[in-house]
């Protein structure tokens, strides 16, 4: 089985100087989108947004729509990440937490 992120893989490889964006757009699918928030844990952090899994969820369908129109139309842009301080061995370590929206956007590409 190929997914589409391969075959675009195999058409970049084909000539590299092709110019292409449209890689956002292979995210678009409202499916996956739900699929993607399905796989959130409801107890992680939330970023700079304040969204939790529970806040996302009222809504959810509507939401979901709208992120894949911001996907498919390349209107989508993260949002910065809020940055966390952690005591770890003799200092402190930084840890970025982005928003839920952004992490549905990461798993959806990681899954393809």
């Amino acid at each position: 089985m190929t997914t589409p992120l391969i075959r675009f893989t195999q058409w970049a490889q084909e000539s590299p100087q092709r110019k292409y964006n449209g890689l956002m757009g292979m995210l678009f699918d409202p499916a996956g989108l739900e699929a993607s928030e399905a796989r959130q844990a409801a107890n992680k952090a939330c970023g700079v947004d304040g969204m939790r899994k529970v806040d996302y969820a009222q809504g959810l369908t509507e939401r979901l729509n709208e992120l894949s129109a911001k996907l498919r139309s390349l209107g989508y842009r993260p949002k910065p990440v809020r940055r966390v301080y952690i005591p770890q061995g003799n200092g402190r370590r930084a840890l970025g937490v982005p928003s839920f929206e952004d992490r549905l956007v990461q798993d959806r590409a990681s899954q393809m």
